[in-house]
């Protein structure tokens, strides 16, 4: 039932978003250190709190998310009650908070999140949401497991172990070791999952071809693919050699670097 709010509560929240865009760039100006979002997606009452460096590229994946509902856009990779979700790439939770709101109050999302920068800020607005079916993996998804190191933006959200996308896209301020964990080992630790979001700057394809024998465990998948890295196709390629044959892909002008593919299993297990 909730999902079928979906659709109008992205049309409707349009304006009073860049109503809260205006009012939130002038207390940054005004130096606030900390701002608090509060918004309706599918009639309920969110909030999240944002760091005042992460201002900027905060409202960009928010708008993303909850007000174009790139990822929700088709009903096949929307989260259904009890599903089991995997957040790839959660950077301050907006995916993991408001797919966790669809899937409630059984469903489970992982939220996968290797930069340490903001790892608080994922788990305060989880906290502040009450998202009770909430677990957060503070590791870099990668074709192999080890330490390597992730590259920061100064747009925080483009933070990738691959330092050219970084640099295509922003400048590199600096460096952390992460720990990597493959995709196919988390998909044999969780079992079967409805709905994987994979949004890893660059990495997107080695990371499903690493997972090629263990995606068979996923519903549908929704894949940010970033063009200046990944070729659109060579992803299709994949999730058609493991059995996705239902698919959708998303690209407009407003995002010149991404194309968002939807996916699903004609014969879902």
């Amino acid at each position: 039932m909730k999902n079928n709010l979906v659709d109008s509560t992205c049309i409707n929240t349009r304006v009073k978003w860049n109503l809260h865009k205006y009012v939130l760039r002038i207390a940054s100006l005004l130096g606030v250190k900390q701002h608090r979002v509060d918004l309706t997606f599918a009639n309920r009452r969110l909030r999240f709190v944002i760091p005042s460096p992460y201002v900027e590229e905060a409202f960009n994946n928010l708008e993303h998310i909850v007000v174009d509902c790139d990822y929700y856009i088709i009903p096949y990779t929307r989260p259904n009650r009890g599903d089991r979700i995997l957040d790839a790439g959660a950077f301050l939770g907006f995916y993991t908070v408001t797919s966790w709101l669809l899937a409630e109050p059984s469903g489970r999302v992982y939220s996968v999140e290797p930069n340490k920068l903001v790892l608080p800020f994922l788990r305060y607005n989880i906290e502040l949401n009450k998202v009770r079916g909430g677990t957060i993996i503070p590791f870099a998804i990668c074709p192999s497991s080890g330490v390597k190191r992730l590259f920061i933006g100064d747009y925080s959200a483009v933070s990738s172990l691959i330092r050219e996308h970084v640099e295509q896209h922003s400048a590199v301020v600096s460096e952390l070791e992460v720990k990597c964990v493959r995709l196919s080992s988390i998909l044999k630790y969780l079992g079967y999952t409805e709905i994987l979001k994979l949004d890893i700057e660059g990495l997107e394809l080695e990371v499903l071809r690493e997972a090629l024998g263990e995606l068979w465990r996923v519903k549908s998948i929704v894949v940010e693919a970033h063009t200046d890295i990944v070729d659109v196709r060579e992803v299709e390629a994949v999730l058609e050699k493991t059995g996705f044959t239902k698919m959708f892909i998303l690209a407009s002008s407003e995002m010149p670097y991404q194309a968002v593919i939807h996916a699903t299993h004609s014969s879902p297990r």
